[in-house]
């Protein structure tokens, strides 16, 4: 088996390499487990980076013949607070005395031939893809406590894989109070940092600034991983979206998370992502051992999209669930916008067949359907379909749509219960809530406790029921309300302890769900993308990104999503003007290419439409049809930026780069620019490549250098795109 993990007794050194990417410890003073490098792919390592360290005047040291080597200047893999290291420490515990001194020794290594499962969480899958993992022991022999770090490589892939548990192998109990998921230290060398934030239906938004002296720190206490600072952090120096070296991380959770960087006094920089510390903590009994959530750390040389290619590859190869990695997706219309909670038998029937006529392949009812569901306010919990708007129940309508091949799909949001239902009567302790106060609502619904498992169980089983009774094909499951008063009616654990507990509970629900049932298709969603994360890629295959399906905002949404997110996972629909969200009015052809760029659908009334518009969404569906496979399972390059400038561009290609699909978004009309030009970079340069709109010819390289002029027609809001074939290898 090829060897990607080495351990050198003479220099005690641990080295992580494949054809990408290096990875480099050293254990010093037979004690402190140090960083030294983390990128591009070295033929070999012989400490040229290693600094020349000196005696400073306050800096601790465990030796005192030695005092230049101070945990307060050296670079740590995992950091221990109260030993002399004053930046944020990535591990905290606490004993019985209120004391939180640990101090943490080199021990032992192991390396194993494969990927490591995590029973409870969501984690890289192992494949056939050759990989390996190193799991590095630090031990404290006082407070007789282990910590594992772990270290997976794949044969292909930049990323590695980090991870830490806790072992408490005392006699006494002990209180996690910190844990992140990877933590590394380097110099400060004028780099930018690049996270994301956002709000409800203005999701993903780049946010890109120097890094100052002190602790920048984001991260989520909402429940969930929440669309205002989603789990992702990079650092790049003079990188563009095509060149330059880029080091990004995110964590593979769905709750409360946290990110920091951190520069010191002496221009080091610690990047650190996991659980979020403030509202986290947990009991560990002797012979307990906690596992943090698994982070990925993404290093490319090739500016902003090659990191975003190795996330999207990593994500494809090791994170979705396989039978849906090579799987077409279904292209749907869904009632939301069409009716919202009007829903009834008689439109959901008209809507199966103008989805036969025009060419859709599921229909999907959204909310509404069940239980006086009649506004906001009522029904969650109680899944009873109402018999006042299905007289006959779903089923029919599920067995009507399968007789003309079209699948059909149903909304759920299982998490939440709305007062005054059957279900809160008959168990008001399953609701989240202090011992103390009344539970706040939120959108007039209150959180259910997840940590409960009879709640599970009724989640599981009600999903469950749907799927067989009614031969579902999808189900759409989302979450519109974040945690306000996390804590258990039922359980006696510490309330710091509840909201990873939650989170928990959530996994498995959906783990039993989805392993029962491979075959239905599960699309994430919460308000849109308040809960847009790779922990629940893990276990849902996409998203509905956002609830905004204006074609301006979209641009922004899309483009800042693609930094971490494949266009396999991320889903977007064709929706009426004026939109629903913004009242603005944005022509056809480019709402229609934003969905086009996604898992595409419509959210429409299509069942009163014109002769001309039915033409119109008919070919616009079939079009996308013989395109979806590249664009859903191609690659995706961003071209320009809708964060910087009128324009928003992003390019599909297959793998052999023999075809492509470019996209140009130009928003507001500029009467001083005469035409638009496009750089297309990524292609074959030394071959050509036909237009197949105007039949023209043109290099590779002529589209990359010289770039392409187009029409900047008199209007707002227009889109451009354009189709390349090659049809020379070379020139």
């Amino acid at each position: 088996m090829k060897n990607m993990i080495h351990y050198c007794s003479q220099t005690s050194t641990f080295s992580l390499h494949n054809c990408k990417v290096s990875y480099i410890m050293e254990v010093i003073e037979e004690t402190y487990l140090i960083h030294r490098y983390w990128g591009k792919r070295l033929s070999s390592y012989h400490f040229s980076n290693r600094p020349i360290l000196k005696k400073r005047t306050f800096a601790a040291a465990p030796d005192n013949e030695k005092l230049e080597v101070s945990p307060e200047f050296l670079p740590f893999e995992l950091p221990v607070a109260h030993q002399g290291d004053f930046r944020n420490p990535a591990v905290q515990i606490e004993h019985k005395n209120s004391e939180r001194i640990t101090r943490f020794h080199y021990q032992r290594y192991e390396i194993i031939n494969k990927a490591i499962d995590l029973d409870d969480l969501p984690h890289a899958r192992d494949t056939e893809e050759l990989a390996q993992t190193l799991i590095i022991y630090l031990f404290d022999p006082i407070a007789q406590i282990e910590l594992a770090l772990s270290y997976t490589i794949f044969e292909n892939s930049p990323v590695i894989v980090r991870s830490t548990k806790v072992n408490n192998q005392s006699e006494k109990s002990i209180k996690l109070t910190k844990l992140f998921s990877a933590s590394v230290d380097t110099s400060y060398d004028d780099q930018l940092v690049t996270t994301f934030y956002g709000t409800h239906q203005k999701e993903y938004q780049l946010n890109r600034s120097a890094i100052q002296h002190g602790l920048f720190k984001i991260g989520s206490s909402r429940g969930a991983s929440g669309p205002q600072y989603p789990p992702y952090l990079a650092l790049s120096k003079e990188a563009t979206e095509n060149k330059g070296d880029v080091h990004a991380m995110t964590l593979i959770y769905s709750g409360n998370h946290e990110v920091l960087l951190e520069r010191d006094q002496y221009n080091h920089l610690r990047l650190q992502i996991g659980l979020n510390s403030e509202t986290f903590s947990w009991q560990l009994n002797p012979g307990d051992s906690f596992q943090s959530p698994q982070a990925l750390l993404s290093h490319s040389d090739q500016g902003f999209n090659g990191c975003s290619q190795s996330f999207h590859h990593f994500f494809a190869d090791h994170l979705i669930p396989p039978i849906w990695k090579n799987q077409v997706r279904p292209l749907l219309i869904n009632s939301w916008e069409m009716t919202y909670y009007d829903v009834n038998e008689t439109l959901i029937k008209q809507l199966i067949d103008a989805a036969d006529e025009l060419g859709f392949e599921t229909v999907v009812l959204d909310d509404g359907w069940y239980s006086q569901r009649n506004s906001s306010k009522t029904s969650l919990g109680d899944w009873v379909i109402d018999h006042e708007k299905f007289p006959k129940g779903i089923q029919p309508l599920v067995a009507y749509a399968k007789k003309k091949n079209i699948g059909f799909g149903l909304w759920f949001e299982p998490e939440m219960v709305s007062p005054e239902t059957t279900l809160i009567q008959q168990h008001p302790e399953w609701v989240m809530r202090s011992s103390n106060y009344q539970p706040l609502l939120g959108r007039s619904q209150y959180v259910l406790d997840l940590t409960n498992r009879e709640v599970q169980r009724f989640i599981i089983d009600t999903v469950s029921q749907a799927i067989d009774t009614l031969d579902v094909s999808y189900i759409k499951w989302d979450m519109n309300r974040h945690m306000t008063d996390p804590f258990s009616q039922l359980h006696s654990f510490e309330a710091s302890e509840y909201s990873h507990r939650y989170i928990l509970g959530l996994y498995r629900i959906m783990n039993e769900l989805t392993t029962t049932y491979p075959n239905v298709l599960f699309e994430n969603c919460s308000s849109g993308g308040g809960r847009l994360d790779p922990g629940m890629l893990y276990y849902f295959p996409q998203t509905w990104i956002s609830d905004n399906t204006d074609g301006k905002d979209r641009q922004q949404i899309q483009y800042g999503a693609s930094y971490l997110f494949p266009i396999s996972a991320m889903t977007g629909h064709v929706s009426d003007v004026p939109n629903h969200q913004t009242n603005r009015t944005i022509s056809f052809e480019t709402r229609a290419a934003l969905a086009s760029s996604t898992n595409m659908g419509y959210e429409m009334n299509i069942t009163d439409l014109s002769p001309k518009k039915k033409e119109i969404i008919r070919d616009h569906l079939q079009e996308y049809k013989e395109e979806r496979k590249l664009i859903t399972q191609g690659n995706f390059y961003r071209l320009l930026s809708p964060f910087s400038s009128n324009y928003c561009a992003w390019m599909f290609t297959d793998k052999g780069m023999e075809q492509a699909i470019v996209y140009v978004f130009r928003n507001q009309y500029e009467v001083y620019e005469l035409s638009l030009l496009i750089k297309i970079p990524f292609l074959k340069e030394d071959c050509l490549y036909k237009d197949s709109v105007t039949e023209q010819v043109y290099s590779g390289s002529e589209l990359a250098n010289c770039g392409l002029a187009l029409e900047n027609s008199k209007d707002d809001f227009i889109v451009h795109k354009i189709k390349l074939v090659q049809i020379e290898k070379e020139l």
